[in-house]
Protein backbone atom coordinates (compact mmCIF):
# COMPACT_ATOMS: atom_id res chain seq x y z
CA UNK A 1 0.00 0.00 0.00
CA UNK A 2 1.28 3.45 -0.96
CA UNK A 3 2.19 5.77 1.87
CA UNK A 4 0.48 9.11 2.42
CA UNK A 5 3.29 11.13 0.83
CA UNK A 6 3.11 9.19 -2.45
CA UNK A 7 -0.69 9.48 -2.51
CA UNK A 8 -0.47 13.19 -1.76
CA UNK A 9 2.04 13.64 -4.57
CA UNK A 10 -0.59 12.17 -6.91
CA UNK A 11 -3.22 14.53 -5.49
CA UNK A 12 -0.97 17.50 -6.31
CA UNK A 13 -0.72 16.27 -9.90
CA UNK A 14 2.63 14.44 -9.87
CA UNK A 15 1.82 10.71 -9.66
CA UNK A 16 5.25 9.60 -10.91
CA UNK A 17 7.39 12.25 -9.21
CA UNK A 18 10.78 11.15 -7.92
CA UNK A 19 11.10 14.26 -5.79
CA UNK A 20 7.75 15.46 -4.47
CA UNK A 21 7.16 12.61 -1.98
CA UNK A 22 10.57 13.37 -0.44
CA UNK A 23 9.77 17.10 -0.33
CA UNK A 24 6.43 16.41 1.32
CA UNK A 25 8.00 14.10 3.89
CA UNK A 26 10.42 16.87 4.89
CA UNK A 27 7.59 19.37 5.32
CA UNK A 28 4.69 17.38 6.73
CA UNK A 29 4.01 14.91 9.49
CA UNK A 30 2.20 11.73 8.47
CA UNK A 31 -0.93 13.08 10.15
CA UNK A 32 -0.76 16.30 8.12
CA UNK A 33 -0.16 14.44 4.87
CA UNK A 34 -3.07 12.10 5.54
CA UNK A 35 -5.29 15.04 6.53
CA UNK A 36 -4.61 16.83 3.22
CA UNK A 37 -5.91 13.80 1.33
CA UNK A 38 -9.41 14.55 2.59
CA UNK A 39 -9.56 17.83 0.66
CA UNK A 40 -11.37 19.51 -0.96
CA UNK A 41 -14.13 20.30 1.45
CA UNK A 42 -15.44 22.55 4.19
CA UNK A 43 -13.90 22.32 7.65
CA UNK A 44 -16.95 20.36 8.81
CA UNK A 45 -16.67 17.89 5.93
CA UNK A 46 -12.94 17.41 6.44
CA UNK A 47 -13.37 16.97 10.19
CA UNK A 48 -15.93 14.19 9.65
CA UNK A 49 -13.84 12.42 6.98
CA UNK A 50 -10.63 12.61 9.01
CA UNK A 51 -12.27 11.73 12.34
CA UNK A 52 -10.73 14.82 13.93
CA UNK A 53 -12.78 17.07 16.19
CA UNK A 54 -13.78 20.37 14.64
CA UNK A 55 -11.37 22.62 16.60
CA UNK A 56 -8.46 20.35 15.68
CA UNK A 57 -9.45 20.33 12.02
CA UNK A 58 -9.72 24.13 12.03
CA UNK A 59 -6.24 24.43 13.54
CA UNK A 60 -4.72 22.04 11.01
CA UNK A 61 -6.32 23.86 8.07
CA UNK A 62 -5.01 27.21 9.32
CA UNK A 63 -1.48 25.84 9.79
CA UNK A 64 -1.46 24.18 6.37
CA UNK A 65 -2.81 27.35 4.78
CA UNK A 66 -0.04 29.41 6.36
CA UNK A 67 2.58 26.90 5.22
CA UNK A 68 1.28 27.13 1.64
CA UNK A 69 -0.24 23.71 1.04
CA UNK A 70 -3.86 24.81 0.64
CA UNK A 71 -6.07 27.75 -0.25
CA UNK A 72 -9.71 28.48 0.39
CA UNK A 73 -12.60 30.10 -1.40
CA UNK A 74 -16.24 30.80 -0.71
CA UNK A 75 -18.84 28.72 -2.56
CA UNK A 76 -22.49 29.47 -1.82
CA UNK A 77 -21.47 31.17 1.39
CA UNK A 78 -19.41 28.26 2.70
CA UNK A 79 -15.62 28.35 2.97
CA UNK A 80 -14.12 25.40 1.10
CA UNK A 81 -10.48 24.34 1.23
CA UNK A 82 -8.46 22.75 -1.58
CA UNK A 83 -4.87 21.93 -2.51
CA UNK A 84 -2.89 24.75 -4.14
CA UNK A 85 -2.16 24.59 -7.87
CA UNK A 86 1.58 25.22 -7.77
CA UNK A 87 2.97 23.68 -4.62
CA UNK A 88 6.66 24.56 -5.04
CA UNK A 89 5.77 28.20 -5.60
CA UNK A 90 3.47 28.33 -2.59
CA UNK A 91 5.73 26.64 -0.04
CA UNK A 92 9.01 28.33 -0.99
CA UNK A 93 7.99 32.01 -1.08
CA UNK A 94 8.23 32.19 2.72
CA UNK A 95 11.12 31.75 5.13
CA UNK A 96 9.42 28.75 6.74
CA UNK A 97 10.99 26.40 4.18
CA UNK A 98 14.52 27.71 4.85
CA UNK A 99 14.78 25.47 7.91
CA UNK A 100 15.17 22.42 5.66
CA UNK A 101 18.40 23.72 4.15
CA UNK A 102 20.23 23.08 0.90
CA UNK A 103 18.99 19.51 0.45
CA UNK A 104 15.39 20.71 0.36
CA UNK A 105 16.05 23.34 -2.29
CA UNK A 106 18.12 20.90 -4.34
CA UNK A 107 15.11 18.57 -4.48
CA UNK A 108 12.84 21.46 -5.47
CA UNK A 109 15.29 22.54 -8.18
CA UNK A 110 15.46 19.06 -9.69
CA UNK A 111 11.69 18.75 -9.60
CA UNK A 112 11.31 22.11 -11.36
CA UNK A 113 13.78 21.16 -14.09
CA UNK A 114 12.87 17.53 -14.63
CA UNK A 115 9.15 17.40 -13.85
CA UNK A 116 7.40 20.78 -13.65
CA UNK A 117 8.99 21.95 -16.90
CA UNK A 118 7.31 19.09 -18.81
CA UNK A 119 4.11 21.15 -18.75
CA UNK A 120 5.82 23.60 -21.09
CA UNK A 121 5.80 21.06 -23.92
CA UNK A 122 2.16 22.06 -24.43
CA UNK A 123 0.61 25.44 -25.13
CA UNK A 124 -1.40 27.24 -22.47
CA UNK A 125 0.94 27.30 -19.46
CA UNK A 126 3.49 29.82 -20.65
CA UNK A 127 4.54 33.24 -19.41
CA UNK A 128 5.02 36.25 -21.68
CA UNK A 129 7.86 38.73 -21.68
CA UNK A 130 6.64 42.27 -21.15
CA UNK A 131 8.84 45.08 -22.49
CA UNK A 132 10.58 47.89 -20.67
CA UNK A 133 8.28 50.73 -21.73
CA UNK A 134 10.93 53.40 -22.15
CA UNK A 135 12.76 51.15 -24.63
CA UNK A 136 9.86 51.13 -27.10
CA UNK A 137 10.11 53.41 -30.12
CA UNK A 138 7.95 56.51 -29.49
CA UNK A 139 4.58 56.34 -31.21
CA UNK A 140 4.50 52.53 -31.21
CA UNK A 141 1.28 50.79 -30.14
CA UNK A 142 1.36 49.39 -26.58
CA UNK A 143 -1.62 47.34 -25.40
CA UNK A 144 -2.93 47.71 -21.82
CA UNK A 145 -1.85 44.19 -20.83
CA UNK A 146 1.73 44.76 -22.04
CA UNK A 147 2.11 48.18 -20.42
CA UNK A 148 3.57 47.53 -16.99
CA UNK A 149 2.60 50.94 -15.57
CA UNK A 150 -1.04 50.39 -16.53
CA UNK A 151 -1.11 46.92 -14.96
CA UNK A 152 0.15 48.46 -11.72
CA UNK A 153 -2.22 51.42 -11.93
CA UNK A 154 -5.25 49.14 -12.32
CA UNK A 155 -4.27 46.85 -9.43
CA UNK A 156 -6.31 47.19 -6.24
CA UNK A 157 -3.78 45.41 -4.00
CA UNK A 158 -0.05 44.86 -4.58
CA UNK A 159 2.42 42.77 -2.62
CA UNK A 160 6.08 41.95 -3.15
CA UNK A 161 7.30 38.45 -2.31
CA UNK A 162 10.54 36.63 -2.77
CA UNK A 163 11.32 35.06 -6.12
CA UNK A 164 10.70 31.32 -5.93
CA UNK A 165 13.02 30.57 -8.84
CA UNK A 166 16.08 32.31 -7.35
CA UNK A 167 15.25 30.92 -3.91
CA UNK A 168 15.31 27.40 -5.35
CA UNK A 169 17.92 27.78 -8.11
CA UNK A 170 20.55 29.93 -6.35
CA UNK A 171 22.51 30.36 -9.59
CA UNK A 172 23.06 34.12 -9.38
CA UNK A 173 23.30 37.03 -6.97
CA UNK A 174 20.33 38.99 -8.29
CA UNK A 175 17.84 40.46 -5.79
CA UNK A 176 15.26 38.01 -4.43
CA UNK A 177 12.45 40.23 -3.08
CA UNK A 178 11.24 41.07 -6.58
CA UNK A 179 8.05 39.22 -7.54
CA UNK A 180 4.82 41.22 -7.49
CA UNK A 181 1.49 39.63 -6.62
CA UNK A 182 -1.56 41.64 -7.66
CA UNK A 183 -5.20 41.78 -6.61
CA UNK A 184 -6.54 38.43 -5.28
CA UNK A 185 -3.06 36.94 -5.55
CA UNK A 186 -1.70 39.75 -3.37
CA UNK A 187 -4.44 39.23 -0.78
CA UNK A 188 -3.48 35.55 -0.53
CA UNK A 189 0.20 36.43 -0.08
CA UNK A 190 -0.55 39.06 2.54
CA UNK A 191 -2.96 36.84 4.50
CA UNK A 192 -0.27 34.18 4.70
CA UNK A 193 2.27 36.78 5.82
CA UNK A 194 4.74 35.90 3.08
CA UNK A 195 4.82 39.27 1.34
CA UNK A 196 4.85 42.99 1.99
CA UNK A 197 2.10 45.29 0.76
CA UNK A 198 3.30 48.01 -1.61
CA UNK A 199 1.85 51.29 -2.79
CA UNK A 200 1.70 51.76 -6.55
CA UNK A 201 4.68 54.10 -6.34
CA UNK A 202 6.67 51.47 -4.42
CA UNK A 203 5.71 48.81 -6.95
CA UNK A 204 6.92 50.96 -9.84
CA UNK A 205 10.13 51.65 -7.94
CA UNK A 206 10.65 47.90 -7.52
CA UNK A 207 10.13 47.37 -11.25
CA UNK A 208 12.61 50.15 -12.05
CA UNK A 209 15.17 48.54 -9.75
CA UNK A 210 14.67 45.22 -11.52
CA UNK A 211 15.18 46.87 -14.91
CA UNK A 212 18.35 48.52 -13.66
CA UNK A 213 19.93 45.22 -12.58
CA UNK A 214 18.86 43.45 -15.78
CA UNK A 215 15.84 41.34 -14.80
CA UNK A 216 13.19 40.50 -17.39
CA UNK A 217 9.55 41.44 -16.70
CA UNK A 218 7.10 38.57 -17.26
CA UNK A 219 3.34 38.15 -16.86
CA UNK A 220 0.87 35.40 -17.63
CA UNK A 221 0.41 34.97 -21.39
CA UNK A 222 -3.15 36.24 -21.43
CA UNK A 223 -5.11 39.36 -22.22
CA UNK A 224 -7.02 39.67 -18.97
CA UNK A 225 -7.97 38.05 -15.68
CA UNK A 226 -11.10 37.96 -13.53
CA UNK A 227 -9.44 40.44 -11.17
CA UNK A 228 -6.82 41.87 -13.52
CA UNK A 229 -3.34 40.50 -14.10
CA UNK A 230 -2.44 38.32 -11.08
CA UNK A 231 1.36 38.68 -11.09
CA UNK A 232 4.45 40.33 -12.52
CA UNK A 233 7.70 38.40 -12.16
CA UNK A 234 11.19 39.83 -12.64
CA UNK A 235 13.35 37.08 -14.00
CA UNK A 236 16.86 35.91 -14.78
CA UNK A 237 17.56 33.32 -17.46
CA UNK A 238 19.64 31.14 -15.13
CA UNK A 239 16.97 30.51 -12.46
CA UNK A 240 13.52 31.41 -13.82
CA UNK A 241 11.37 28.32 -14.28
CA UNK A 242 10.02 29.80 -17.54
CA UNK A 243 13.16 31.27 -19.09
CA UNK A 244 15.38 28.40 -17.97
CA UNK A 245 12.92 25.87 -19.40
CA UNK A 246 12.83 27.74 -22.72
CA UNK A 247 16.51 28.62 -23.14
CA UNK A 248 18.37 25.86 -21.31
CA UNK A 249 15.97 22.90 -21.27
CA UNK A 250 14.45 23.44 -24.72
CA UNK A 251 10.79 23.49 -23.68
CA UNK A 252 8.83 24.90 -26.61
CA UNK A 253 6.03 26.72 -24.79
CA UNK A 254 7.64 27.98 -21.58
CA UNK A 255 8.08 31.66 -22.39
CA UNK A 256 6.58 33.73 -25.17
CA UNK A 257 8.19 36.73 -26.82
CA UNK A 258 6.74 40.21 -26.50
CA UNK A 259 5.31 41.83 -29.62
CA UNK A 260 8.56 43.74 -30.11
CA UNK A 261 12.13 43.17 -31.16
CA UNK A 262 15.29 45.22 -30.73
CA UNK A 263 16.87 47.14 -33.61
CA UNK A 264 20.21 48.95 -33.69
CA UNK A 265 21.16 52.29 -35.19
CA UNK A 266 24.91 51.73 -35.67
CA UNK A 267 25.53 55.43 -36.31
CA UNK A 268 24.48 56.24 -32.72
CA UNK A 269 26.42 53.39 -31.12
CA UNK A 270 29.45 54.40 -29.04
CA UNK A 271 30.69 50.78 -28.84
CA UNK A 272 30.43 50.53 -25.03
CA UNK A 273 29.25 46.89 -25.11
CA UNK A 274 26.75 47.31 -22.26
CA UNK A 275 23.86 45.98 -24.34
CA UNK A 276 25.58 42.62 -24.80
CA UNK A 277 26.10 42.27 -21.06
CA UNK A 278 22.40 42.87 -20.37
CA UNK A 279 20.90 40.37 -22.85
CA UNK A 280 19.43 37.31 -21.08
CA UNK A 281 18.65 35.46 -24.31
CA UNK A 282 21.98 35.29 -26.14
CA UNK A 283 20.38 37.36 -28.88
CA UNK A 284 23.03 40.05 -29.07
CA UNK A 285 26.69 39.80 -29.98
CA UNK A 286 29.30 42.38 -30.79
CA UNK A 287 30.46 42.29 -34.42
CA UNK A 288 33.17 44.73 -35.50
CA UNK A 289 32.61 46.61 -32.21
CA UNK A 290 28.89 47.07 -32.96
CA UNK A 291 25.90 45.14 -31.56
CA UNK A 292 24.24 42.65 -33.90
CA UNK A 293 20.81 41.25 -32.94
CA UNK A 294 19.56 37.77 -33.75
CA UNK A 295 15.82 38.33 -34.13
CA UNK A 296 15.10 34.62 -33.74
CA UNK A 297 16.55 34.73 -30.24
CA UNK A 298 15.38 38.23 -29.23
CA UNK A 299 12.38 38.17 -26.87
CA UNK A 300 11.79 41.93 -26.99
CA UNK A 301 12.37 42.61 -23.29
CA UNK A 302 14.11 45.93 -23.92
CA UNK A 303 16.87 45.54 -21.33
CA UNK A 304 19.56 46.11 -23.95
CA UNK A 305 17.93 49.39 -24.95
CA UNK A 306 16.97 50.68 -21.51
CA UNK A 307 20.56 51.37 -20.46
CA UNK A 308 22.00 52.37 -23.83
CA UNK A 309 23.72 55.73 -23.19
CA UNK A 310 23.21 56.93 -26.78
CA UNK A 311 19.74 55.46 -27.50
CA UNK A 312 21.25 53.39 -30.29
CA UNK A 313 18.86 50.48 -29.60
CA UNK A 314 15.08 50.68 -29.60
CA UNK A 315 12.18 48.23 -29.60
CA UNK A 316 9.91 48.13 -32.63
CA UNK A 317 6.63 46.25 -33.04
CA UNK A 318 6.91 43.10 -35.17
CA UNK A 319 3.81 41.14 -34.05
CA UNK A 320 0.12 42.00 -34.20
CA UNK A 321 -2.20 42.09 -31.15
CA UNK A 322 -3.36 38.56 -32.02
CA UNK A 323 0.03 37.37 -30.79
CA UNK A 324 -1.40 37.60 -27.25
CA UNK A 325 -4.21 35.06 -26.70
CA UNK A 326 -7.60 36.31 -25.54
CA UNK A 327 -7.93 34.29 -22.35
CA UNK A 328 -7.86 34.70 -18.60
CA UNK A 329 -4.55 34.78 -16.79
CA UNK A 330 -3.98 31.87 -14.43
CA UNK A 331 -3.15 32.33 -10.77
CA UNK A 332 0.20 31.11 -9.49
CA UNK A 333 -1.50 29.50 -6.52
CA UNK A 334 -5.19 28.73 -6.89
CA UNK A 335 -8.18 28.42 -9.18
CA UNK A 336 -10.15 31.65 -9.22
Amino acid sequence: MENAYRRLSKAYGYPESKYLPKILEMCLSKQEAQFLLYLPGTVEEVAIESHIELPGAELLLRELFNKGFIFYGSIEGARRYALVNSLLTSITINKWSDQFGKGFFDLCDRMADEEESLAFDEEGYESRVIPVQKAIEPGTEILPYERVTQIIEQAETIAVMRCVCRTIGRRCNNPVETCLALNEEAKYVLERGVGKELTKEEALSTLNMCEDVGLVHQVANASHGPHGMPWICNCCACCCVYLRAQITLGRKYAAVKSRYTAVVNPELCNECGLCGERCNFGALEIVNSKPAIDNEKCFGCGLCASKCPTNAIRLIQVREPEHIPVREAESLFFSV
